[in-house]
């Protein structure tokens, strides 16, 4: 039986050329993925390096100021407990028990180096259970008080990064680094301060007490614009006594924001307060906004992890939380905006090279592919040459006789009949020696387009003489063998061959049948012979005759 078409597919020689040029590809694919993948991660780690050191640079800053918080909440405990025993000590005492009804009042020493004390009446407290002017502990606090306005003098409101120092009393006073201009200004800031969360979440039995206390960002009460306050309380002996604060603006963190800033960080930096507020922001060339469902998609992951990467559309983002902040610092970047920089630019490289050396090979894998064509079809042209008769397009002599025998070795084993048909045309030299070899080539023509058409798949046929033709029938007793010849036989004498315009002739044909089963045999050439004998027999019974007898 003939190779099925699937198996003669598998066999061709284009598909080794196919699948190497396929495995180059899927490598080079492979290759460039996969260093896609290194660059990514070379870059987030890049960035996620970058903002840690302009984290640090924050924290840094940051950490100077709540040093020096924590330094005056020592000093302020100490005095508390110590006292100062002197003539400006006994004065502040007594000029408050002079002012204490008053409302408001600022008490104020002739000594330079102090700054003023700042309160509201005995009635105003009444306001607001959470304050309390304890003639036991007034004194003491005075006390410390007045040497935290002499420490309180030197610093700079210009130099340092935070805006404001604050002392903030339940007893009704304050005292600032910014001293209220007016009588207004001093109960306004009072009243406010007392409300604001860094004050009444530092009573020791809230839960929100902390030793170090940040606030949201909010509006300053006196046109300071967006800010937050970092507050500790004072505590000693048991009795909470008020509060020390520092206000942090935004003019000033957005200052120290892009001094940090990385030149390498080419996004949008913002810093964001621990509800995820934004405080103040960098922007950055081709910035794009976050859509909706990024930015809540954003603030889950921010408050899932303290420090991390994100990709949102085509954005990539990191962020961290600062160690002495109760905030975020967030690197918001482009995909522009990270395709301008090295590594960026590195990858646009590098998926340029892959995509002309993918060209490249599809060019190379079309001139392969063309030679190897041409190369198929040459040698499918020789093949076809070596086994096939050019006129007839029948099987030659040779290579007939090699599919006969293994038919008859299939046969045998299969033990399935296997009929012979030799054939050969009638009066051949005369059509030659009458109408000339064309029209002998027209008449060979026409009896194997015949056979051609008479046979089935699976049969074989071929020219093996001049004008003798053998058929191989499989699986077919010597009657039906018979049959089939007597169908060829009656189907060419029916046609006519055309000499020229004018002229036309007809052709017979004798056959000889032999089969397996009659034989008691399969092999070749003994059918063959027999079928020529029986073909012998035909010719002198009269020709145009089929004979399957001896």
């Amino acid at each position: 039986m003939p190779n099925s078409p699937q198996l003669s597919r598998w066999k061709s020689p284009f598909i080794p050329v196919h699948l190497c040029f396929l495995a180059v590809f899927l490598f080079s694919a492979f290759l460039t993925v996969h260093e896609a993948f290194e660059l990514k991660n070379n870059y987030e780690q890049r960035q996620r390096a970058q903002l840690s050191d302009v984290q640090k640079n924050l924290d840094s800053q940051f950490q100077e100021s709540l040093d020096e918080l924590l330094y005056y909440q020592q000093m302020l405990n100490y005095a508390l407990t110590h006292p100062l025993d002197s003539d400006h000590a006994r004065e502040t005492v007594a000029r408050f028990q002079q002012l204490r009804q008053q409302n408001p009042w600022q008490l104020q020493l002739s000594s330079p180096r102090s700054m003023p004390i700042n309160g509201v009446g005995d009635s105003w407290l009444t306001r607001d259970p959470l304050l309390s002017r304890d003639d036991t502990h007034i004194d003491h606090e005075l006390r410390a008080a007045l040497e935290f306005s002499f420490i309180l003098q030197f610093g700079d409101t210009k130099q340092d990064f935070h805006s404001r120092f604050w002392y903030i009393s339940r007893a009704g006073f304050y005292i600032s680094s910014r001293p209220p201009q007016n009588a207004q200004e001093l109960e306004e800031s009072y009243a406010t301060m007392i409300q604001r969360p860094y004050f009444r979440d530092q009573d020791p039995h809230n839960p929100l007490h902390a030793r170090l206390r940040w606030t949201e960002g909010y509006q300053g009460l006196f046109d300071e614009g967006l800010m937050m306050t970092v507050s500790t309380p004072i505590i000693s002996e048991g009795y909470w006594y008020g509060v020390l604060s520092m206000d942090f603006t935004q003019s000033r963190i957005h200052a120290l924001l892009a001094s940090a800033r990385n030149s390498s960080l080419q996004g949008k930096m913002v810093l964001l307060d621990r509800s995820l507020h934004e405080i103040t922001r960098l922007t950055a060339p081709n910035d794009q906004p976050l859509t909706a469902e990024q930015k809540a998609l954003l603030e889950q992951q921010i408050l899932q992890s303290p420090a991390g990467v994100s990709r949102l559309g085509t954005q990539f983002i990191t962020w961290s939380k600062l160690r002495n902040v109760d905030a975020y610092i967030v690197n918001v970047q482009s995909l522009k905006q990270g395709f301008s920089q090295e590594l960026g630019r590195v990858a646009l490289f590098m998926v340029g090279m892959w995509l002309v050396f993918v060209l490249l090979l599809v060019a190379a894998h079309q001139v392969i592919f063309r030679l190897v064509r041409r190369l198929n079809d040459m040698s499918a042209k020789l093949v076809w040459r070596a086994n096939y008769d050019g006129l007839t397009r029948l099987l030659n002599r040779s290579d007939f006789f090699e599919q006969f025998d293994a038919l008859a070795a299939r046969g045998q084993q299969q033990q399935t009949p296997l009929a012979v048909i030799q054939l050969d045309i009638d009066h051949f030299k005369k059509v030659n020696d009458t109408w000339g070899h064309q029209a002998g080539d027209q008449a060979i023509i026409r009896v194997a387009s015949v056979i051609s058409h008479t046979l089935r798949k699976y049969d074989v046929a071929g020219r093996v003489g001049g004008e003798e033709f053998c058929i191989v029938l499989p699986e077919t007793t010597l009657a039906e063998a018979q049959a089939v010849a007597e169908r060829i036989r009656v189907r060419l004498e029916a046609k006519t061959i055309l000499v020229n315009a004018s002229t036309t002739f007809g052709i017979t044909l004798s056959a000889g049948v032999s089969g397996s089963e009659e034989q008691g045999d399969y092999e070749a050439e003994s059918l063959q012979a027999s079928a020529d004998s029986r073909l012998y027999l035909a010719k002198t019974g009269g020709r145009n005759r089929v004979c399957a007898a001896n």
